[in-house]
């Protein structure tokens, strides 16, 4: 555990009398100028006149005490351990507040099974107040679940990230796109005495990471950036900037978008997320509507809270609201992490039983929407020193956190991967990539591709190809999506995307056709009952993507034109299409849209694509399309 000192010397000095325990004056005038040492927190003299005061006198109780208190602000906690354990057997008074004490530097060295023993000693003492006997229980739980974790450790077998990414200074907060190969984190360095956090990035080159580079203007500024987050298309970084003009309070989250092989200057995510208090380490989920981050504002329920803001469909975030008790704590919860899954969070806390220092935990939504009980992770991930940071890969199992524990005597924080416990894996999830050219030029397209969950409704984050027709889109398995494909002056592109196998990776590549007359598009997303022309209320996402593109496009005329496949007459089928197709043009004119600009024909099967010999070419004929008849 990393500790920021604390002048320890005012929790001990409600427990001395004025009266010191030496009878040596030289040993308490050294005693007393160590503490004035300590009032000006010059600890490595306030340590060196202690060890004088000692040599005069052995028997120096207080002086024992506070070299204890000296050297855990020093971060010498086993020098810290055998100085309480020497001042306890001197003097019966100051005893008991030692084991509480003396408990709480063998936990944060992982002697559990030491400091149960002395906190169940100090519990035994009948002078405790409420506030430190409350304390002293949470550490017994926390020294009871660790000893308990030791004898069932979880597999883990950390590797770190290397040189090419790790150096003397701290890396911390991970953000990994969602295919895997780019990878941002944050560097803090001293530069010129003053420490200074910015952003790094590096690629992923077959089977190692390349050397990290700053990521530069106009993210990076001469002030502290840090605690990041990109969307699964990675067009999108989310951050934390401090004392910039335009920001609220200390520490802002912003956005930048990655434009023309560039980033665009950063914005301020506005009043609604940020406030006059500390806003840092964003987390964007799957389907960029949800965005989680901590801050330390009022309403909280600790001191750092993580919070959560939804977007509108008008691109502005909501006022934040705080995740509440199901994950928050009445101590620090920090850098949270919803995996791709849109289901699993992962989070630090001091507040939950653990090992020690911020622990990492995770907790699932269930299926109506609350958050499910919060669970560690286990040991020896999470370990006496402090976790935090943890990012999982689409695969639900491949981690990357940051941790000081594993570096062999140093005390910088380094980048690690790890396969996580199967327990704690969160669900493999799919993404679709492709490329987007114009059916006529073959040129590349830039253009928007959004997906709606066709059972849920749920709408994911619209993403855009770049310069080149490239696009790439992560969500959850296992699930139907209407995908949708539109620009200005084209035809949108609409398909159905069944994604049955966790982890899938599809290739679609799409030609959008020009606004010309005759030009049409199969609507992949309309469904009718068997046998029959009622429309299935899944068709509500394509009925209102048509509605949008006539709007914009008020010049045309459409028609809706029915399929089936080849089985059964001619006349039935005629007329089961013909209906159809009167279905489709009912439903958009119920939707707003003039019934003028829409005509129907039934085809019947006598355009069938294929030899209809199977389930499949079946299910290919059955089809409802959408073709331009005039521009006007």
């Amino acid at each position: 555990m990393r500790f920021t000192f604390v002048l320890l010397v005012f929790i001990f000095s409600f427990q001395l009398n004025a009266q010191e325990t030496t009878r040596s004056r030289k040993a308490a005038k050294t005693y007393r100028a160590a503490k004035s040492a300590v009032a000006i927190q010059d600890f490595k003299s306030a340590k060196t006149l202690l060890e004088e005061a000692l040599v005069i006198d052995q028997r120096f109780v207080e002086a024992w005490i506070l070299l204890g208190d000296v050297s855990m602000g020093l971060g010498d906690k086993s020098f810290a351990i055998d100085a309480y354990r020497k001042s306890i057997p001197l003097s019966p008074r100051f005893s008991y507040p030692m084991y509480y004490r003396l408990a709480n530097a063998e936990h944060s060295l992982g002697e559990y099974s030491e400091a149960l023993q002395h906190i169940r000693k100090y519990l035994t003492s009948n002078s405790i107040s409420e506030k430190y006997c409350k304390k002293a229980n949470t550490l017994k739980k926390s020294c009871e679940f660790s000893i308990s974790a030791k004898r069932k450790p979880v597999s883990f077998d950390p590797e770190n990230l290397g040189p090419t990414i790790n150096t003397d200074a701290d890396e911390y907060l991970p953000a990994l796109s969602a295919d895997g190969s780019t990878l941002i984190f944050t560097r803090s360095k001293k530069v010129d005495g003053f420490r200074n956090e910015d952003f790094y990035l590096s690629y992923h080159d077959t089977d190692n990471w390349l050397a990290a580079k700053n990521l530069g203007k106009p993210i990076n500024t001469a002030q502290n950036e840090g605690a990041q987050c990109i969307t699964a298309d990675g067009l999108t970084i989310y951050f934390t900037a401090c004392s910039r003009n335009d920001s609220y309070g200390r520490c802002d989250i912003y956005e930048s978008n990655f434009v023309k092989g560039n980033w665009t200057e950063p914005e301020n995510l506005g009043g609604n997320i940020n406030t006059e208090n500390w806003e840092s380490q964003p987390a964007i989920s799957a389907d960029g509507r949800q965005l989680f981050f901590v801050s330390n504002k009022s309403g909280g329920i600790g001191g750092k809270d993580i919070w959560v803001s939804y977007k509108n469909t008008n691109g502005s975030w909501t006022k934040a609201k705080n995740l509440g008790k199901d994950i928050n704590t009445s101590k620090d919860d920090i850098s949270p992490f919803l995996h791709w899954d849109n289901q699993t969070l992962y989070f630090a806390s001091k507040g939950y039983v653990g090992m020690g220092g911020f622990d990492i935990f995770l907790s699932r939504l269930d299926e109506s929407g609350d958050w499910g009980d919060v669970k560690n992770i286990g040991y020896p991930i999470n370990s006496p020193a402090d976790e935090n940071s943890l990012i999982v890969a689409k695969d639900g199992r491949t981690a990357y956190f940051a941790s000081a524990y594993f570096n062999e005597g140093r005390t910088d924080l380094d980048l690690y991967t790890f396969d996580l416990p199967q327990e704690s894996r969160a669900r493999e999830v799919a993404y679709v990539q492709g490329v987007i050219t114009d059916a006529k030029t073959k040129k590349s397209i830039k253009a928007t591709i959004e997906l709606v969950d066709l059972q849920s409704c749920r709408s994911y984050k619209s993403s855009r190809s770049d310069a080149d027709g490239n696009y790439m889109l992560c969500l959850p398995s296992a699930a139907e999506y209407a995908l949708t494909v539109t620009k200005k002056n084209y035809l949108f592109y609409s398909e159905n995307i069944q994604l049955q196998k966790e982890g899938s990776i599809l290739v679609k590549n799409y030609q959008l056709q020009s606004l010309e007359v005759g030009e049409q598009v199969r609507l992949d997303n309309i469904f009718f009952e068997l046998d029959a022309f009622n429309l299935k209320d899944a068709s509500a996402t394509e009925l209102n993507k048509i509605i949008q593109f006539m709007e914009s496009n008020p010049f045309l005329i459409i028609e809706i034109g029915g399929h089936t496949d080849a089985t059964g007459t001619k006349k039935y089928n005629l007329n089961l299409s013909e209906q159809r197709a009167k279905s489709v043009k009912r439903a958009l004119v119920q939707r707003g849209l003039k019934q003028e600009r829409i005509l129907t024909k039934g085809y019947g099967m006598s355009k069938t694509l294929n030899a209809n010999n199977t389930d499949l070419e079946r299910a290919v004929n059955r089809r409802t399309e959408l073709k331009i008849i005039a521009v006007e």
